[in-house]
């Protein structure tokens, strides 16, 4: 589902990942452990193409994530190509990103209507769904300063599987 070859990504001259290689498999759990400044966190900006790999190639489903094909050759991907294959993949970031003026309901709705095209009827039937999955369906229509920590990461959750990703990455998913 998610294979890394080689890649290197560095900042300047601090190389933060060096030939990194690795797989994981359909359906597989996998956790990154390291110390701070170790990495894992930059491992899934690059899945997310909030950062570009210095070397090497990231694979997401088969698809390079990094580069494409235009006219017989290989060329860094376009933002076009990219987000075509971001659609695959969910993200539950450690400050969790909600939006501060929407309801929890809208936060969950927003990706679904807008990218996916849901009909909004569907859209807040999922939600409402998820919501009741991760145990804060009376918090819907509650806005995020109005929940803990915690309630926002199953926000923040719930959204991320609204998309109905094929790949779900959580990072600092213990902290709140």
């Amino acid at each position: 589902m998610i294979r890394f070859e080689h890649v290197v990504k560095r900042f300047g001259d601090n190389v933060v990942l060096d030939g990194l290689d690795f797989a994981v498999q359909p359906g597989e759990f996998v956790t990154l452990i390291g110390p701070s400044g170790s990495g894992k966190t930059t491992i899934l900006r690059l899945l997310m193409t909030l950062e570009q790999v210095s070397e090497g190639r990231i694979y997401v489903g088969g698809d390079c994530l990094s580069h494409m094909t235009r006219r017989g050759r290989e060329v860094p991907a376009d933002e076009k190509y990219q987000r075509r294959i971001r659609k695959r993949i969910g993200m539950v970031f450690q400050q969790f990103n909600l939006f501060p003026n929407m309801r929890v309901r809208q936060n969950i709705t927003e990706g679904p209507i807008r990218s996916l095209g849901l009909p909004r009827a569907e859209a807040e039937d999922r939600a409402d769904k998820l919501l009741d999955m991760v145990g804060i369906a009376d918090k819907a229509d509650a806005h995020p300063a109005q929940l803990s920590g915690g309630q926002q990461q199953r926000v923040a959750i719930a959204r991320a599987l609204a998309m109905q990703p094929d790949v779900l990455l959580l990072d600092e998913v213990t902290s709140a």
